[in-house]
C-alpha cells in the first residue's frame, strides 16, 4: 500500500505525509497533479523524496500537453538524481475539463504519448538530433545524463492503455472494478502478443478512498465522486454500468453551481462505483481483492476522511496488521 495526494493538498499535510511515509511502513507516495493550483508538482515531490529514506515516490500524473518536453525530462532527472531508484514519473494526457479550461486540445494523443514517451528517454540517454511536432522540438540535441527514469503511465480507454502496455513500465489505473479489470487483461493480451515479459510492468490502482464515520464523511466522498464522475469519459460509464443520464446532470451542475452542489444529485450506487469507503479494515480489505486481479500497488487516499492524518495511521496500521510495530507519527 501507498500513500496519495494531490497539488491540492496543504503543504502542512505534505510535511507530515513525508516525515510519517518511512516509519507509516508504505509502499510509497504518489503525487498528483491539479492542474492550474498553485503548487508545483516537481517542487512538492522533491520535498517527499528529500525527507524520506526508503518509500517510493512518484508522480501520477502530469500532462505533457502542458509543458516544455525538456523542461520535463530535466526536472525528472532531477529527481531521479536525489535518489536513485525511488523515483517514478507517471505521464498521462490531463483531465478533459482542466485541459478544456485551458484551451489544450489533444487531437492525436496516442501518437503524441507515443512520441513523447520516445523523446524522453532519448533525452535522458543524450542521442543524436530529436524533433518532431508533437514534442514540439526542432533538431533538439541533448546532453548525455544517463538517466533511467520508470515511465507509468495514467490513461484510460483501450487504445492508451494499450499503448501504455508497448511502452511503459506500469498503468496506473482508476475507475469502477469491472473497467480495471478489463484493462487489466487487454494489457496482459497485448504485452503477450508483443512479446513482452508480464512480470516488467506493474498495475497501480489509484481510486478514491475516504474512512467512513458518520454521514459528514459520506458528503465529503460525494463531492470527490462528482469530480471522478464527471472527467469520466461517457465510454467508460458505460462499461461500469453508470447512469450517463445521472453524470450528465452532475456535469451540468457543476459547470453552473461548482463541486458542493453537484455533490447533492450523487448517488450512493455511484459512490460505490467510484470510490472505497468503509472503515479501515473495510477498506483494506476491498482493496487487497484486487490482487486477484493482477494489481501490485494500491493508493490510498485522497479525501482520507475529515481527519487526513488520523485516517491514514488507521488504514496504514490496518493493511499492516495488529501487530504491526511502529514509531509514533511526527508532528
Amino acid at each position: 500500500m501507498s500513500v496519495g495526494f494531490t497539488t491540492s493538498t496543504s503543504i502542512e499535510m505534505v510535511e507530515w505525509i513525508a516525515r510519517n511515509a518511512d516509519s507509516l511502513d508504505l509502499y510509497g507516495v504518489w503525487v498528483g497533479e491539479d492542474i492550474g493550483r498553485p503548487q508545483d508538482i516537481f517542487t512538492v515531490t522533491s520535498l517527499i523524496l528529500l525527507e524520506t529514506k526508503r518509500v517510493n515516490v512518484g508522480i501520477g500524473v502530469v500532462s505533457p500537453f502542458i509543458r516544455n518536453i525538456t523542461t520535463l525530462a530535466r526536472a525528472a532527472a532531477a529527481l531521479e538524481e536525489i535518489s536513485p531508484g525511488r523515483f517514478r514519473l507517471g505521464l498521462g494526457v490531463g483531465g478533459l475539463q482542466d485541459l478544456a479550461s485551458m484551451g489544450v486540445k489533444v487531437e492525436r494523443p496516442v501518437e503524441s504519448m507515443r512520441k513523447i514517451v520516445e523523446a524522453l528517454r532519448e533525452i535522458w540517454k543524450g542521442q543524436g538530433r530529436i524533433s518532431g511536432k508533437e514534442i514540439a522540438l526542432d533538431h533538439y540535441r541533448p546532453q548525455p545524463s544517463r538517466i533511467d527514469v520508470p515511465i507509468f503511465m495514467g490513461v484510460r480507454g483501450p487504445k492508451l492503455v494499450s499503448l501504455a502496455a508497448e511502452i511503459a513500465d506500469g498503468l496506473i489505473l482508476s475507475g469502477p472494478r469491472q473497467y480495471v479489470k478489463e484493462m487489466i487483461r487487454l494489457v496482459r493480451e497485448r504485452r503477450s502478443t508483443a512479446g513482452l515479459a508480464e512480470n516488467d510492468f506493474s498495475f497501480v490502482l489509484w481510486v478514491p478512498t475516504i474512512m467512513l464515520s458518520d454521514d459528514r464523511d459520506l458528503e465529503l466522498a460525494k463531492r470527490v465522486v462528482a469530480v471522478v464522475a464527471a472527467d469520466t469519459p461517457d465510454s467508460l460509464l458505460e462499461e461500469a454500468g453508470a447512469s450517463k443520464e445521472e453524470v450528465e446532470e452532475i456535469r451540468t451542475v457543476m459547470r453552473r453551481g461548482g463541486v458542493k452542489e453537484a455533490a447533492k444529485l450523487v448517488s450512493e450506487k455511484l459512490v460505490y462505483e467510484f470510490c472505497v469507503s468503509g472503515d479501515a479494515e473495510r477498506i483494506c480489505e476491498y482493496l487487497r481483492s484486487y490482487s486477484s486481479l493482477g494489481v501490485d500497488e494500491v493508493i490510498f487516499g485522497p479525501p482520507y476522511g475529515r481527519d487526513p492524518r488520523e485516517a491514514i495511521q488507521r488504514v496504514a496500521k490496518a493493511w499492516g496488521g495488529p501487530d504491526a510495530d511502529r514509531t509514533q507519527p511526527k508532528r
